[in-house]
């Protein structure tokens, strides 16, 4: 069911979602490349290196591969988690071996690598269903938004049709969602929304 509602409250599923799947791939070939081209320089400057660069000219080499022929069942699947996993153990492994040497330069490439992949982990691990809140303090808008809150005193009309939220400001700031499929009541929805905007203005006047 694409809402939930309670006497006070209701919530709203979008049909966009939080992580895209080209956000993740485009992360996977990132961590090829830099494998790849870590792996290369490793190669090029120093012999005891040698199966360092190996390794990671393979282990780059791999995960282009794998992300460009096997790219659905990559990001859509369990198998996104292990990889991004394994791509933060390698960068943990070069920003240790960097900072050992005192190479301060590459490690703070990699640590900025590491810190970028931990957090692509744990933003794909969260759920991915983005929501509205429409409630009697306000409408709390999706994660991704600038703006997470429009208070009522904000709002000039709310309109829920054909599958299309529209939220449109009094400061002429006009906010649109493609919400999923509902079978919401749209006139009570409609009667509820009405109903705050308009103590939303008796506020707006006193307090602005």
């Amino acid at each position: 069911m694409a809402y939930l509602c309670s006497l006070m409250s209701f919530e709203l599923l979008l049909t966009e979602e939080k992580v895209k799947p080209h956000q993740s791939t485009a992360m996977h070939l990132m961590s090829g490349f830099i494998f790849l081209g870590t792996g290369a320089v490793f190669l090029a400057i120093s012999k005891p290196l040698k199966y360092w660069g190996i390794a990671l000219v393979i282990a780059g080499l791999f995960l282009l591969v794998t992300t460009v022929v096997k790219h659905k069942w990559l990001v859509l699947t369990a198998a996104n988690r292990v990889f991004r996993i394994m791509e933060l153990l390698i960068f943990l492994c070069l920003l240790s071996y960097c900072a050992m040497h005192k190479w301060w330069v590459p490690s703070t490439m990699f640590g900025v690598l590491s810190a970028s992949i931990l957090i692509a982990l744990l933003w794909e691990s969260s759920e991915n269903n983005l929501r509205i809140m429409v409630d009697e303090q306000g409408i709390r808008l999706p994660v991704n938004s600038r703006k997470r809150f429009i208070d009522w005193r904000e709002v000039e009309r709310v309109l829920l049709r054909y599958g299309t939220l529209t939220v449109d400001c009094a400061d002429n700031k006009l906010f649109q969602w493609n919400v999923k499929k509902t079978e919401l009541d749209v006139a009570s929805f409609d009667a509820f929304c009405n109903k705050l905007i308009e103590e939303g203005k008796g506020k707006r006047v006193a307090d602005w």
